[in-house]
């Protein structure tokens, strides 16, 4: 059986084959400040990709920027937040300005607040619509028109398996997720034979600060259990996959959008298996057996 030691030579040599396709490039990463955002960040740069990096979080930017730079790589650090048009037009024109093109747009910013459907709070289902979906849109309207004119670029959303199949206690996530994976297939045909290609991550439950920010209410925190979280690097990983192999979807891990689709055959089995594993979540957060009906 091979240790990690071999896992890193491994990935250390595939990543040296790549440096030819990404050495000269430029990038924009929104959410780059931490988890899925910062770690596509750190590699491809480490490949030679020039970046530009957004986030709110200037400090969290400044920290990566230096990592980045500390392996002899470019980083531009522009904060801004994303559910605002204004601002992100104004980061984009400013990105343009040092760097003269964008070839590779990665929307990874993404918050997530859980809640049941019944209980959800407007307030907390519009904030997760004004950066899940708006925020992805206002990147993509802000960078296209020079990848239209160029006549090339990547686009890589990251979406969610919760993107297609409607998950308890996270509805209002899904519904967001569920309208970024509508938003990219229409785009993907909308720039069909354009030279820009168009690519949608669709990753499970990742070990990231936000999962494990809400890992720590009982419920999440059984969820999480049941589910291990993957680690970003597999993220990462399906990102480079989707961007030297032009592909349009990539899940994490292979296959997994697959089984919801055939799932989705048959919503009424699938939709009791899930609920008989919700309320077996909730009884072991209450700790009190299971109501029977």
């Amino acid at each position: 059986m091979r240790d990690d030691g071999d896992l890193m030579v491994a990935e250390d040599l595939i990543l040296r084959a790549l440096r030819g396709f990404f050495r000269g490039r430029t990038m924009l990463v929104t959410g780059a400040s931490s988890g899925i955002g910062y770690d596509i960040a750190l590699v491809l740069a480490g490949l030679g990709v020039k970046a530009v990096l957004v986030a709110r979080r200037r400090v969290k930017l400044d920290e990566l920027a230096s990592a980045i730079r500390h392996k002899a790589g470019h980083a531009l650090v522009l904060t801004a937040d994303i559910s605002r048009r204004q601002q992100v037009q104004e980061v984009v024109a400013r990105a343009l300005e040092e760097i003269g093109h964008i070839d590779i747009l990665i929307n990874c910013a993404g918050i997530l607040e859980p809640g049941s459907v019944e209980n959800m709070d407007p307030q907390s289902f519009q904030r997760m619509l004004n950066v899940n979906v708006l925020g992805t849109l206002h990147t993509i309207q802000a960078v296209l028109p020079s990848m239209r004119q160029a006549g090339s670029g990547h686009i890589v959303n990251i979406g969610s398996l919760a993107g297609r199949r409607g998950i308890p206690r996270l509805g209002g996530y899904s519904a967001t997720k569920f309208a970024l994976v509508g938003l990219t297939e229409a785009l993907r045909v909308e720039l069909f034979d354009s030279g820009v290609h168009i690519a949608l991550v669709m990753p499970g439950v990742v070990d990231t600060p936000m999962i494990r920010r809400n890992a720590q209410s009982p419920l999440e925190g059984r969820l999480t259990e049941m589910l291990p979280p993957m680690p970003v690097r597999w993220v990462t990983w399906a990102v480079i996959m989707a961007l030297t192999l032009r592909l349009a979807e990539v899940d994490v891990p292979p296959g997994a959008a697959v089984v919801e689709k055939l799932a989705a055959l048959f919503p009424g089995v699938t939709d009791a298996a899930l609920a008989i594993g919700n309320r077996l979540r909730e009884w072991a957060a209450s700790g009190t057996r299971p109501q029977e009906q």
